[in-house]
Formats: C-alpha cells, structure tokens, sequence
C-alpha cells in the first residue's frame, strides 16, 4: 500500500492510498462513524479500475485526526485479532 498526506491540520486529514481496495476504509469508517469527536468521515474512489482511495475524516480538535485515525487503525487490529481466534476456535473444535 502506498500512502500520501495530500492535507493535514489540526482538525482535517487526507489520504490517498493507491492502487488500493476500498475495503480496509469502508471498515475503518464505519468505526469512526461512531466517535462523537468525528464531524466527518468518508472515503471516495477515483475510478473502479484506477484503485485510487482517498480517505477524509475532520475532528472537532479535542484529538488530531491523525490520533483519531491511529486509535481506530488499532481497534480494527484487535478486532481482527480477537476475529481469528474466534475463527480458529469454530474452524478446528472448542478442545484447541
């Protein structure tokens, strides 16, 4: 994945990753949706087969977006972590 800052401030951050799938940011805005200190988060895709993603969130300034951002990249980690365990689990027996 190769990521650019295009914009960054107290309140505001975008990001392009390129040659990337929407998924991770669909995720990631979906939990970020649900922080009252985010104004507004989005994600939007140049075009299906240029696989440019920008990803937009503002903050009302109590933490950077950049923080924001980081905090929520981590519960989306340990959900997936706490995911592959639960999976594990089903996928070889409750006695592993």
């Amino acid at each position: 994945m190769n990521l650019k800052i295009i914009k960054e401030n107290d309140k505001e951050l975008e990001i392009l990753a390129e040659k990337e799938k929407a998924t991770i940011f669909m995720l990631l805005k979906e939990e970020l949706d649900k922080d009252p200190d985010v104004i507004m988060c989005a994600w939007k895709e140049d075009h299906p087969l240029s696989k440019n993603i920008h990803f937009y969130i503002k903050t009302n300034g109590k933490k950077s977006p950049k923080e924001t951002l980081m905090e929520y990249v981590n519960k989306l980690i340990k959900k997936l972590e706490d995911f592959e365990k639960v999976y594990n689990k089903a996928l070889h027996g409750k006695n592993k």
